[in-house]
């Protein structure tokens, strides 16, 4: 049974319906943009994928001693890629929108399995498209309300846990 060594939570702005998760403070160019996958991986980092791009969503972050035990239970879907961390020290880039850095510390450099699973995305996505028909002033308190009741409703989770 593998134990979780470290997790941590925060909010992305899908810029363009997607955000990356990066090694350090470097972007990965060989990662492939996923376009209409979930998901796309490059050396040394991922891309997910969102159905909108204008409310935040939740990201849980895990770094785990081994592989996890998984259950695709509440989740719409799952992809496991092998990256490259040369620093061990994991960040999200919300592409025009910025950064956050020193969101997660593996153990140790080197090569992981991450496993990336989300849900949410569709109800997120028709209930911010909604928003449009509800209101008149998308720049008013009732729209911008409305807006923020979304945030974290749609969810990622990423499992890092060394390579065997």
């Amino acid at each position: 049974m593998s134990r979780l060594l470290s997790h941590n939570s925060t909010f992305v702005y899908p810029d363009y319906g997607i955000f990356q998760i990066i090694d350090g403070e470097d972007l990965d160019y060989t990662a492939p943009v996923p376009g209409r996958e979930d998901f796309s991986a490059g050396e040394r980092s991922v891309f997910l994928h969102s159905f909108q791009t204008n409310v935040r969503v939740r990201l849980d972050l895990e770094s785990w001693e081994a592989e996890p035990a998984w259950s695709n239970d509440g989740w719409e879907g799952s992809r496991t890629a092998v990256i490259e961390c040369t620093t061990g020290v994991i960040g999200v880039s919300e592409m025009t929108a910025g950064a956050q850095f020193g969101l997660l510390t593996l153990p140790t450099p080197g090569r992981y399995r991450v496993r990336a699973a989300y849900r949410n995305r569709h109800e997120v996505s028709k209930a911010y498209h909604a928003l449009f028909d509800r209101f008149d002033d998308i720049h008013g308190p009732g729209f911008t309300t409305a807006k923020k009741a979304l945030e974290g409703r749609e969810q990622y989770l990423a499992q890092f846990w060394p390579e065997p």
